[in-house]
């Protein structure tokens, strides 16, 4: 059985930087039997991701998204994650040690605002990983 897909939306803006690497590696150990996909690996350029990600998006079982060190999030982060709502596919946010809900988002006003940073993510409650992806005692995914 092929693990579970799971995409790491994240902002370019943290791409290359010790706090993306920091965030992977432990979502790598919070979903160990799950293969994440790291977006700063799969698009050589923007036009790249607006031609493959609808693509990818129907491979996924879920979509986890954090901000850069600031917590802002851009406007490619908010399309991948309304794209996941809209298509069912799990969706949670992570605070650099903890999946979480995701309760909102909330925006930056106008002259502050740009592709960039868009806003903040507004997390929730703890998101057990077991709640998204239940393991056998052997690690196996149901």
């Amino acid at each position: 059985m092929k693990p579970p897909r799971v995409y790491v939306a994240h902002p370019v803006t943290c791409y290359g930087t010790e706090h993306e690497a920091r965030s992977l590696a432990a979502l790598r150990l919070l979903l160990p039997h799950c293969e994440l996909l790291d977006p700063s690996q799969l698009y050589a350029s923007a036009e790249h991701w607006l031609r493959a990600w609808p693509k990818v998006l129907l491979t996924l079982a879920g979509l986890v998204v954090f901000g850069a060190e600031d917590c802002s999030i851009g406007a490619g982060c908010v399309r991948e994650l309304s794209d996941a709502l809209a298509m069912g596919v799990a969706v949670v946010g992570f605070d650099g040690e903890q999946l979480r809900e995701i309760d909102g988002l909330r925006l930056f006003a106008l002259p502050w605002r740009d592709r960039s940073r868009v806003g903040t993510l507004v997390l929730g409650p703890v998101f057990e990983p077991s709640a998204l992806f239940p393991t056998d005692f052997d690690g196996a995914v149901r």
